[in-house]
């Protein structure tokens, strides 16, 4: 071989084994900080994953609760809006009216009271005309029976009965709560086939039966369905429901209640050649002749309109009320919650086993490419060479310059510094009393590729800071420049990177 020849190919091999040593160690660098990555990325995930398991049960308890919060649905306490009335319940709004002459000899008929205020007293009370027709004619006595076999003496304010209207309005000399008001809905709302009550003294209009008491023990409740909205009966021109609940003669002037037990008319004319077929004047006229003598009554409409008002203001405060439970509910979840970080320390793991793979790779084939020059050059020379792996020439150094090591200096240049108070993790070992310095609390190391710094918090309590203040992510690495300073817990332990 050519001496010239030889020397070129002696070069070139040597430039080639020094290129492929040093690109094998600094992968064998690369790859021995990629394992203490690795290491570190499972420490922190095992970490992660034993609190995970501790809180497990507290946060499916939380959200136990917050599923039982939001399924709660707002509940209406029937008790305390009181929308409906039972036959029963409406009884008490049912009085007999007495037309009595000195003899004692009399006639009977029903009535209902009227008022603004539903647990209040009452003084009027509505029936037929054509029941205190001889009061008015005659001069006879008039009287409500209450309980008790009380009468109590009345006097008509409104009286007609012609075939224009049936109705006359009577005052008692004081109001009593032994009776109490109805609740008139407009007769206009009324569909056939509605259910209805009628609730009075059924008996012959002319005969008082002394053996009856006459009060709410002695009425007759009975059941029916609208048969006609708007009838207007043979002689007569108001306006009426015909109905087939049973009722006589003493029924007249009684009330006719819907199925909610709201008066919608009252009860004055029978079918004389046909049975259960009656006939009970509309509310909204009997509505009309309260409103001409000034008479107030309360109507359905609005007495239901007082409890839409107060039954929205509590959904709403319902509503509220769970959302704000709902919340608090999901900040306590917030606290223990860390499923998603879980996740991305999994991730973390994968991606530093994915660099310890890559560079173990980079690591063989470099050092295989090195054995392959390593060969060409002993064919050549038929002697041993080597080379020097590429380097600037100059030291890392991570230098202490607050704390308990100020003015410490060390070389870093070819391994990672961990800092903590853990003797058997950390090189750096900080005394055990050091305020706000963790266990393993971080790590730093060399990267000769890059010529910059890795800093990795490794979970610390109190965190690491750079020095724009920003603090660390718990096992992120942070690229560092010469010069630059960072911090564990506060300035107190302050640290700074240098090459020289």
């Amino acid at each position: 071989m050519k001496k010239g020849l030889k020397i070129t190919l002696v070069s070139l091999l040597s430039a080639a084994i020094v290129g492929c040593g040093a690109m094998s160690i600094v992968s064998a660098v690369q790859w021995g900080q990629a394992k203490d990555n690795l290491k570190i990325a499972k420490e922190n995930l095992e970490e992660v994953r034993e609190e995970s398991a501790d809180n497990e049960k507290e946060r499916q308890n939380i959200k136990d609760k917050i599923q039982e919060e939001k399924n709660k649905t707002f509940q209406l306490d029937n008790s305390k809006y009181k929308t409906t009335f039972s036959p029963s319940e409406n009884q008490k709004s049912v009085a007999a009216v007495f037309c009595v002459d000195p003899t004692g000899y009399g006639s009977l008929g029903s009535s209902y009271p009227i008022a603004t205020d539903l647990d209040g007293q009452v003084q009027y009370f509505v029936t037929n005309g054509h029941v205190v027709s001889d009061y008015q004619k005659e001069g006879q006595m008039l009287f409500v029976r209450l309980e008790d076999r009380e009468n109590v003496p009345a006097e008509v304010v409104f009286f007609e009965f012609d075939a224009q209207m049936d109705m006359a309005i009577l005052k008692i000399e004081k109001p009593t709560d032994q009776r109490r008001t109805v609740i008139i809905r407009n007769s206009d709302d009324v569909k056939t086939g509605e259910k209805v009550t009628a609730i009075g003294y059924p008996d012959k209009s002319s005969d008082i039966d002394p053996s009856m008491t006459y009060d709410m023990a002695s009425q007759t409740v009975t059941a029916g369905v609208i048969s006609k909205t708007d009838v207007v009966p043979s002689s007569v021109s108001y306006h009426t429901f015909q109905h087939d609940s049973f009722i006589s003669h003493g029924n007249s002037g009684g009330p006719l209640f819907d199925e909610n037990g709201y008066l919608i008319g009252m009860n004055t004319l029978i079918h004389k050649n046909s049975e259960n077929v009656n006939f009970a004047i509309h509310s909204k006229s009997i509505m009309e002749i309260l409103d001409k003598n000034n008479i107030p009554y309360i109507t359905s409409e609005d007495y239901l309109a007082t409890f839409e008002d107060e039954i929205e203001a509590e959904k709403k405060a319902f509503e509220d009320e769970k959302a704000a439970a709902v919340k608090k509910l999901e900040k306590q979840l917030d606290k223990v919650e860390n499923a998603d970080e879980i996740a991305e320390f999994e991730d973390r793991v994968e991606k530093r086993k994915d660099e310890v793979e890559n560079n173990k790779l980079l690591l063989i084939v470099f050092a295989g490419a090195a054995a392959v020059c390593i060969i060409g050059l002993l064919v050549v020379l038929f002697v041993r060479g080597g080379g020097n792996p590429d380097d600037d020439g100059l030291t890392s150094y991570l230098v202490c310059v607050k704390g308990v090591f100020a003015g410490m200096r060390y070389d870093i240049s070819k391994h990672t510094m961990t800092i903590g108070r853990d003797r058997n993790s950390c090189t750096m070992v900080f005394p055990e009393e050091t305020p706000g310095i963790s266990s393993n609390h971080c790590s730093i190391y060399f990267d000769s590729r890059t010529k910059t710094f890795v800093l990795t918090d490794n979970g610390s309590t109190y965190g690491t800071y750079l020095a724009d203040g920003r603090k660390l992510t718990k096992g992120v690495p942070e690229s560092l420049e010469p010069g630059s300073t960072f911090a564990l817990a506060d300035k107190a332990n302050e640290f700074k990177v240098e090459r020289g």
